[in-house]
Protein backbone atom coordinates (compact mmCIF):
# COMPACT_ATOMS: atom_id res chain seq x y z
CA UNK A 1 0.00 0.00 0.00
CA UNK A 2 2.57 2.69 0.67
CA UNK A 3 4.44 1.97 -2.71
CA UNK A 4 1.81 2.48 -4.48
CA UNK A 5 0.56 5.51 -2.60
CA UNK A 6 4.21 6.50 -3.13
CA UNK A 7 3.71 5.82 -7.14
CA UNK A 8 0.60 7.80 -7.06
CA UNK A 9 2.37 10.83 -5.58
CA UNK A 10 5.13 10.22 -8.05
CA UNK A 11 2.40 10.46 -10.70
CA UNK A 12 0.91 13.64 -9.79
CA UNK A 13 4.47 15.34 -9.32
CA UNK A 14 5.48 14.28 -12.62
CA UNK A 15 1.70 15.83 -14.06
CA UNK A 16 2.48 18.94 -12.29
CA UNK A 17 5.79 19.68 -13.30
CA UNK A 18 4.54 18.76 -17.02
CA UNK A 19 2.02 21.40 -16.79
CA UNK A 20 4.56 23.89 -15.52
CA UNK A 21 6.23 22.82 -18.23
CA UNK A 22 4.09 23.35 -20.60
CA UNK A 23 2.48 26.71 -19.04
CA UNK A 24 1.39 29.16 -21.69
CA UNK A 25 0.33 26.08 -24.13
CA UNK A 26 -2.77 23.90 -24.45
CA UNK A 27 -2.36 20.96 -22.63
CA UNK A 28 -4.25 17.97 -23.97
CA UNK A 29 -5.76 14.97 -21.72
CA UNK A 30 -7.06 11.91 -22.23
CA UNK A 31 -7.53 8.30 -22.47
CA UNK A 32 -5.95 6.31 -25.19
CA UNK A 33 -7.16 3.18 -26.53
CA UNK A 34 -4.74 0.88 -24.48
CA UNK A 35 -7.23 3.03 -21.13
CA UNK A 36 -3.98 4.88 -20.56
CA UNK A 37 -4.55 8.04 -19.11
CA UNK A 38 -2.45 10.37 -21.52
CA UNK A 39 -1.08 14.14 -20.67
CA UNK A 40 0.50 15.78 -23.96
CA UNK A 41 0.85 19.42 -26.10
CA UNK A 42 0.44 17.76 -29.17
CA UNK A 43 -3.63 17.24 -29.83
CA UNK A 44 -4.64 13.75 -30.67
CA UNK A 45 -5.12 12.47 -34.66
CA UNK A 46 -7.70 10.37 -33.30
CA UNK A 47 -10.35 9.23 -32.06
CA UNK A 48 -10.04 9.51 -28.13
CA UNK A 49 -12.14 9.44 -25.02
CA UNK A 50 -12.37 12.06 -22.32
CA UNK A 51 -10.42 14.79 -24.09
CA UNK A 52 -10.10 17.72 -21.51
CA UNK A 53 -8.30 20.47 -23.23
CA UNK A 54 -6.27 23.31 -20.92
CA UNK A 55 -4.54 26.07 -21.06
CA UNK A 56 -4.01 28.68 -24.43
CA UNK A 57 -5.97 27.47 -27.56
CA UNK A 58 -4.32 30.34 -29.88
CA UNK A 59 -3.21 29.78 -33.02
CA UNK A 60 0.10 29.18 -33.93
CA UNK A 61 2.47 32.57 -34.15
CA UNK A 62 4.12 30.95 -37.29
CA UNK A 63 1.99 32.04 -40.21
CA UNK A 64 0.58 28.92 -42.18
CA UNK A 65 2.17 28.40 -45.60
CA UNK A 66 0.89 29.89 -48.35
CA UNK A 67 0.14 26.20 -49.99
CA UNK A 68 -2.00 25.13 -47.37
CA UNK A 69 -4.34 28.32 -47.33
CA UNK A 70 -4.07 27.57 -51.57
CA UNK A 71 -5.51 24.15 -50.48
CA UNK A 72 -7.69 25.31 -47.77
CA UNK A 73 -9.38 28.19 -50.18
CA UNK A 74 -10.04 25.30 -53.19
CA UNK A 75 -11.60 22.97 -50.27
CA UNK A 76 -13.94 26.06 -49.25
CA UNK A 77 -14.90 27.25 -52.29
CA UNK A 78 -15.89 23.53 -53.11
CA UNK A 79 -18.27 23.40 -50.56
CA UNK A 80 -19.46 27.01 -50.29
CA UNK A 81 -20.53 26.53 -53.67
CA UNK A 82 -22.07 23.17 -52.91
CA UNK A 83 -24.06 24.40 -49.89
CA UNK A 84 -25.00 28.09 -51.85
CA UNK A 85 -22.71 30.21 -49.51
CA UNK A 86 -20.29 33.05 -49.70
CA UNK A 87 -17.13 31.73 -50.04
CA UNK A 88 -15.99 35.06 -48.06
CA UNK A 89 -18.10 34.23 -45.27
CA UNK A 90 -16.85 30.55 -44.58
CA UNK A 91 -13.66 31.93 -44.19
CA UNK A 92 -14.32 34.78 -42.13
CA UNK A 93 -15.63 31.87 -39.83
CA UNK A 94 -12.44 29.93 -40.17
CA UNK A 95 -10.23 32.97 -39.60
CA UNK A 96 -12.32 33.48 -36.43
CA UNK A 97 -12.92 30.36 -34.98
CA UNK A 98 -9.17 28.62 -35.30
CA UNK A 99 -7.21 30.96 -37.36
CA UNK A 100 -6.92 28.78 -40.14
CA UNK A 101 -4.80 26.21 -37.57
CA UNK A 102 -6.15 22.71 -38.65
CA UNK A 103 -4.69 20.82 -35.43
CA UNK A 104 -6.51 23.70 -33.15
CA UNK A 105 -8.43 22.65 -30.14
CA UNK A 106 -10.20 25.04 -27.96
CA UNK A 107 -10.60 24.61 -24.28
CA UNK A 108 -14.13 22.98 -24.24
CA UNK A 109 -12.70 20.19 -27.01
CA UNK A 110 -14.05 21.83 -30.66
CA UNK A 111 -11.45 20.49 -33.20
CA UNK A 112 -9.68 21.96 -36.39
CA UNK A 113 -10.44 25.06 -39.27
CA UNK A 114 -14.26 25.46 -37.93
CA UNK A 115 -14.12 23.80 -34.30
CA UNK A 116 -16.56 20.95 -34.50
CA UNK A 117 -17.43 19.82 -31.10
CA UNK A 118 -17.15 16.24 -31.44
CA UNK A 119 -20.55 15.55 -31.05
CA UNK A 120 -21.60 17.74 -33.97
CA UNK A 121 -18.96 15.74 -35.98
CA UNK A 122 -20.68 12.74 -35.46
CA UNK A 123 -24.06 14.17 -36.67
CA UNK A 124 -22.51 15.29 -39.31
CA UNK A 125 -20.37 12.45 -40.17
CA UNK A 126 -17.03 13.91 -39.68
CA UNK A 127 -14.61 11.34 -38.73
CA UNK A 128 -11.59 13.03 -38.30
CA UNK A 129 -11.73 16.93 -37.33
CA UNK A 130 -8.65 17.84 -38.11
CA UNK A 131 -8.73 16.55 -41.53
CA UNK A 132 -9.26 20.24 -43.28
CA UNK A 133 -11.59 18.76 -46.37
CA UNK A 134 -13.51 16.54 -43.47
CA UNK A 135 -13.76 19.72 -41.50
CA UNK A 136 -14.55 22.46 -43.71
CA UNK A 137 -17.49 19.91 -45.31
CA UNK A 138 -18.55 19.61 -41.96
CA UNK A 139 -18.24 23.22 -40.75
CA UNK A 140 -19.90 24.20 -44.18
CA UNK A 141 -22.77 21.52 -44.16
CA UNK A 142 -23.38 22.74 -40.48
CA UNK A 143 -23.91 26.31 -41.35
CA UNK A 144 -26.05 25.78 -44.29
CA UNK A 145 -28.18 24.08 -41.79
CA UNK A 146 -28.10 26.86 -39.78
CA UNK A 147 -29.33 29.18 -42.30
CA UNK A 148 -32.18 27.25 -43.13
CA UNK A 149 -33.49 26.91 -40.09
CA UNK A 150 -33.25 30.71 -38.77
CA UNK A 151 -34.23 32.08 -42.41
CA UNK A 152 -30.69 32.87 -43.78
CA UNK A 153 -30.59 35.22 -40.95
CA UNK A 154 -26.07 35.95 -40.76
CA UNK A 155 -26.18 36.97 -37.13
CA UNK A 156 -28.61 34.98 -35.96
CA UNK A 157 -26.85 31.69 -37.61
CA UNK A 158 -23.69 32.90 -36.48
CA UNK A 159 -24.79 32.76 -32.81
CA UNK A 160 -26.11 29.23 -33.05
CA UNK A 161 -22.51 28.30 -34.60
CA UNK A 162 -21.19 29.63 -31.18
CA UNK A 163 -23.97 29.06 -28.47
CA UNK A 164 -25.97 26.58 -29.71
CA UNK A 165 -28.88 26.38 -31.79
CA UNK A 166 -31.32 25.53 -29.25
CA UNK A 167 -30.25 28.03 -27.14
CA UNK A 168 -30.43 31.19 -30.24
CA UNK A 169 -33.84 29.64 -31.24
CA UNK A 170 -35.37 29.27 -27.68
CA UNK A 171 -34.45 33.01 -27.46
CA UNK A 172 -35.03 34.53 -30.72
CA UNK A 173 -32.03 36.50 -31.06
CA UNK A 174 -28.43 36.59 -30.30
CA UNK A 175 -27.62 35.77 -26.81
CA UNK A 176 -26.46 38.21 -24.20
CA UNK A 177 -23.04 36.45 -23.86
CA UNK A 178 -20.28 38.38 -24.34
CA UNK A 179 -18.14 35.58 -26.58
CA UNK A 180 -21.24 35.03 -28.05
CA UNK A 181 -21.91 38.76 -29.54
CA UNK A 182 -17.92 39.54 -29.72
CA UNK A 183 -17.51 36.14 -31.97
CA UNK A 184 -20.41 37.30 -33.97
CA UNK A 185 -19.21 40.80 -34.59
CA UNK A 186 -15.68 39.26 -35.31
CA UNK A 187 -16.87 37.39 -38.26
CA UNK A 188 -19.25 39.84 -39.54
CA UNK A 189 -16.80 42.57 -39.86
CA UNK A 190 -14.34 40.08 -41.56
CA UNK A 191 -16.61 39.19 -43.31
CA UNK A 192 -17.73 42.61 -44.47
CA UNK A 193 -14.26 43.72 -44.71
CA UNK A 194 -13.52 40.77 -47.42
CA UNK A 195 -16.96 41.45 -49.43
CA UNK A 196 -15.96 45.50 -49.52
CA UNK A 197 -12.10 44.24 -50.99
CA UNK A 198 -14.09 42.12 -53.45
CA UNK A 199 -16.39 44.72 -54.78
CA UNK A 200 -13.52 47.23 -54.76
CA UNK A 201 -11.41 44.71 -56.95
CA UNK A 202 -14.66 44.24 -59.18
CA UNK A 203 -14.89 48.02 -59.78
CA UNK A 204 -11.04 48.67 -60.29
CA UNK A 205 -10.96 45.69 -63.07
CA UNK A 206 -14.06 46.99 -64.80
CA UNK A 207 -13.17 49.87 -67.80
CA UNK A 208 -15.99 52.41 -69.17
CA UNK A 209 -15.08 53.95 -72.40
CA UNK A 210 -17.18 57.14 -73.50
CA UNK A 211 -17.13 60.32 -75.32
CA UNK A 212 -17.18 63.67 -73.39
CA UNK A 213 -19.65 66.43 -74.97
CA UNK A 214 -16.37 67.63 -76.69
CA UNK A 215 -16.06 64.42 -78.80
CA UNK A 216 -13.13 63.34 -76.75
CA UNK A 217 -12.77 59.23 -75.83
CA UNK A 218 -12.58 58.18 -72.06
CA UNK A 219 -11.29 55.05 -70.74
CA UNK A 220 -11.69 54.80 -66.69
CA UNK A 221 -12.58 52.51 -64.49
CA UNK A 222 -15.06 54.95 -62.83
CA UNK A 223 -18.84 54.90 -64.07
CA UNK A 224 -19.70 58.10 -65.51
CA UNK A 225 -22.57 60.19 -64.25
CA UNK A 226 -25.44 60.05 -66.17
Amino acid sequence: MHFKSSVFILAIISISMFVQKVNGQTLYSYIDENGIQVFTNVAPVDEVWNLKVTGSNSPPTQSTPENQLDAFNSIIEKYASHYELPPSLIRSIIETESGFNPRAVSPKGAQGLMQLMPETAERLGVSNSFDPEQNIHGGVKYFRFLMDIFDGDIELSLAAYNAGENLVKRLGRVPSIKETREYVRSVKRLYDKSEFRTQSQKNSSQTYRYLDESGVLHLTNIPPLR
